[in-house]
């Protein structure tokens, strides 16, 4: 039986949650929770610190996200920090479940801080509804309980994403003297999603605001926390899927159903370069070496042709090529000069030139000639805004559900909303991209994307970065990860072993939890 004494597991990372506390820790396998929610306020406190600790568990940059986006093509890194070398290779190598290991930090990390993160709510949760706790009025201890179980929700839902399995802790858990045991990921996605509801049910029969430090956001009520809770419903549903066939056997009834209660306009925290920071954007998003454009997947946008020969060319020996496309994201022409033009840059990609063609042991198939700069003012102070949920995130997710259900012709112009608009493409019908010479996404085997995979080009362009590891959750769900690329990760080694279980691992090209090759062929 896979078991967990919280013991240490909770407690000690409740007091991770406060760090503002002034805490003296005389026994740490005796910590006294009380001392650190003595008040009302502190109560209030330790709940509203639980975002932000789960907010980090993504973003910061000892996590797991530049993993999860080497892994997908979402960018490219000849930088070997945060395993985005390792775990981008060619061919793709089973992760390494040892503590010792010069990268288990990253997969770690979001195990560790999600339970800081259940361990705040949870306890929190535990003082108002087992010990009758009132925080303020009926108003405050509302907000607080329905914030609790929103953060409950997430954090378990992070964990469901990506691990195996994982623990299901609640309020009601004994931190003390309970023992839990390992839940397959299905059940720990299901926890969570029931959670989300109870935040939501909450919400709705509860009239409050809740403070801008709590999540970084302005404007946020009792009315926009269930629209949110809703739209990360939605969103888990679809990411939780390992396979195409999980994909497929979504409840997509219950994924728009989601959208349509879900978020009126995009969820915004506005980074201050300190409480609240996006590290791994800024890491994802620097020039050269740290982050590149990565030409197995956006290399569709090229007609020229010479994305199908890139592509049919020993991987050892790609070398970066100029992409021609009709598509506006991406800067325009068929030479150098013409796209280094800094007027001539496209909305979302431009011209990088040769900055970060480096290491060339390391694979010149990391090397490409564009960047993303959509985030360069926000890199030039650390601060503004940032998109964590977005309507299109939202719309382009609704398609897919509409395709899914055999509803092509509904999920046309939601495709074709951004494709035209922003893409400046031509529109696409029930049939997919229109056949034509210029046919955006053209695929690696040199034909012209049907519906489906013009949904895919549209998420991939504009949810780029929003999303955590959106091109990893949904490329494993449609089956788009290169073979051998893990599909989730294991407990980390560190929990096994005070676990006394075997360690186990995923991925590796015929390894078991690896990708097969998939869509596109590699």
């Amino acid at each position: 039986m896979r078991t967990r004494n919280f013991l240490i597991g909770a407690s000690l990372l409740l007091f991770g949650a406060v760090g503002c506390a002034d805490l003296s820790v005389t026994n740490e396998n005796n910590p006294d929770i009380d001392r650190v929610t003595k008040t009302p306020a502190d109560l209030e406190g330790v709940i509203a610190s639980s975002f932000n600790t789960w907010y980090y568990s993504l973003y910061e940059a000892d996590g797991i996200e530049p993993i999860l986006s080497v892994a997908s093509f979402q960018h490219s890194a000849m930088a070997a920090n945060f395993g985005m070398e390792v775990y981008g290779r060619i061919p793709r190598i089973a992760y390494v479940n040892q503590q010792e290991d010069a990268y288990a930090l990253h997969v770690e990390y979001p195990w560790y801080e999600s339970y800081r993160a259940i361990a705040a709510a949870s306890i929190g949760l535990n003082k108002i509804r087992n010990e009758g706790v009132i925080i303020n009025n009926e108003a405050d201890t509302r907000r607080a309980e329905a914030f609790a179980k929103f953060v409950q929700g997430l954090a378990h839902g992070t964990l469901a994403l990506l691990y195996d399995s994982a623990f299901i802790y609640t309020e009601n858990v004994d931190p003390i003297n309970d023992v839990l045991e390992l839940k397959p990921y299905t059940e720990v996605m299901q926890a969570a999603l029931d959670m989300l509801d109870e935040a939501i049910t909450i919400a709705k029969a509860n009239t409050f605001s809740i403070p801008q430090n709590w999540m970084g956001a302005t404007q946020m009520n009792n009315i926009r926390l269930a629209e949110l809770a809703h739209s990360f419903k939605a969103r888990y549903r679809a990411q939780v899927a390992r396979t195409p066939a999980e994909r497929a056997a979504v409840d997509w009834d219950a994924v728009m159903a989601d959208i349509d209660a879900g978020i009126k306009q995009d969820f915004v925290i506005v980074d201050d370069d300190d409480v609240w920071l996006k590290v791994t954007q800024y890491y994802m998003t620097l020039a050269g070496a740290w982050s590149q454009m990565n030409y197995f997947v956006l290399g569709m946008a090229d007609i020229s042709g010479r994305y199908q020969t890139w592509m049919q060319t020993p991987v050892g020996q790609r070398m970066p090529f100029i992409m021609v496309t009709p598509d506006k994201r991406f800067p325009q022409g068929d030479n150098e000069t013409d796209q280094a033009k800094l007027d001539n840059r496209g909305k979302y990609w431009e011209w990088g030139g040769t900055s970060g063609h480096v290491r060339d042991d390391r694979g010149t198939w990391r090397w490409s000639y564009y960047r993303n700069h959509t985030r360069d003012e926000w890199r030039s102070k650390f601060t503004g805004p940032n998109v964590y949920v977005s309507l299109d995130e939202m719309r382009l997710l609704k398609a897919e559900a509409l395709i899914q259900r055999n509803r092509e012709a509904e999920a046309v112009p939601l495709i074709n909303e951004t494709r035209v608009e922003v893409g400046e493409l031509p529109p696409v019908t029930v049939d997919g991209v229109p056949d034509a010479p210029d046919c955006v996404p053209r695929l690696p085997n040199g034909q012209c994307g049907n519906l489906m995979e013009a949904l895919k080009w549209e998420k991939r362009l504009e949810t780029w970065l929003d999303v955590f590891g959106g091109w990893y959750f949904d490329g494993r769900g449609w089956g788009d990860l290169m073979q051998g690329t893990p599909i989730h990760f294991p407990v980390p080694a560190k929990e096994r072993n005070t676990l006394k279980l075997p360690i186990n691992t995923y991925g590796g090209v015929g390894g078991v939890g690896g990708a097969p090759i998939g869509t596109y062929g590699y």
